[in-house]
């Protein structure tokens, strides 16, 4: 079968490609970067080197896959490409490529308009749903556990975590390679035709603040979780550079997860992917990166 993916060979891409490869595929993964050619091609995947912005260039690259893989990739929340004209250059391709069928990564918080900066991922969905005669799934991964690294420049500093969520308050977590665990499931769904439901959530574990610092803690990382207040979050993007609306969304998300039962209620309720890798076992990465 010909699949065509988004993203490269991102940090969810590279763990599942490789596997359809082996199993015989035709994939062609779309890139960004020219220098990012020979990596694609070293694994045996094919490499189409353009914008995900680009409706000519995706409409061609698109033309002949049995199933297209999509995300959102090169775009950030606060670029001049909103997530409804991505949907609408994403849909109008698919339409133009005559491609039937279609899995879209997109996240929790689309199901909420209460999930702030996350909600936005609803037009992505909503744009693809109202293609027809075209087979779209869409696959919601919770919170990754990566966006964690980021606390370790404050952690070397001043031995703290900033955090805008109470450290008791239950929270959902992923690993980019369950998410390429129920990527590779459900493309293998899709070509084989089985009846599988429309939306599919992906968690690895989950786990409270306390929990992180004491799984930090095992790995010799002594963490203090400090509590600050969704205005100081705000803030704090904002001198950042972030512009204030993109900003008010993140705080927006933030204060919803401090509600888990609205934020995973449909989660606790689906059929979601149980991953592999849970706290501590990515306390250890984290770990390797900090002491590198």
């Amino acid at each position: 079968m010909k699949i065509t993916l988004l993203s490269s060979l991102g940090n969810i891409n590279r763990h599942f490609i490789p596997r359809l490869i082996a199993d015989g595929h035709e994939v062609t993964v779309i890139t960004s970067r020219p220098e990012g050619v020979a990596a694609i091609e070293k694994i045996g995947a094919k490499a189409a080197v353009g914008l995900n912005t680009d409706l000519d260039f995706l409409s061609r690259t698109f033309t002949g896959s049995d199933l297209v893989y999509l995300m959102i990739t090169g775009i950030a929340f606060s670029s001049a490409t909103s997530m409804s004209d991505l949907a609408k250059i994403y849909s109008q391709s698919i339409k133009k490529a005559d491609v039937k069928k279609v899995i879209n990564l997109s996240s929790v918080g689309a199901q909420s308009p209460e999930a702030g900066i996350l909600y936005e991922y609803h037009a992505m969905e909503d744009g693809l749903d109202e293609l027809t005669g075209v087979t779209v799934k869409h696959i919601r991964p919770v919170g990754f556990y990566t966006n964690l690294l980021t606390e370790i420049a404050p952690l070397k500093a001043q031995g703290k975590i900033f955090e805008a969520i109470s450290p008791e308050t239950m929270r959902a977590w992923v690993h980019p390679s369950d998410i390429a665990d129920a990527v590779y499931n459900r493309i293998n769904n899709l070509l084989t035709d089985k009846a599988v439901s429309k939306i599919k959530y992906v968690v690895s574990d989950w786990a409270t603040g306390t929990d992180w610092v004491n799984a930090l803690g095992t790995n010799n990382i002594s963490a203090q979780y400090v509590t600050i207040s969704v205005e100081d979050l705000i803030e704090n993007f904002v001198k950042a550079g972030l512009p204030k609306v993109v900003a008010d969304g993140f705080g927006q998300m933030n204060q919803f997860q401090q509600s888990p039962d609205k934020l995973y209620q449909e989660i606790k309720s689906s059929n979601y992917h149980h991953g592999k890798v849970k706290i501590n076992d990515f306390a250890k990465e984290f770990a390797q990166v900090y002491y590198q």
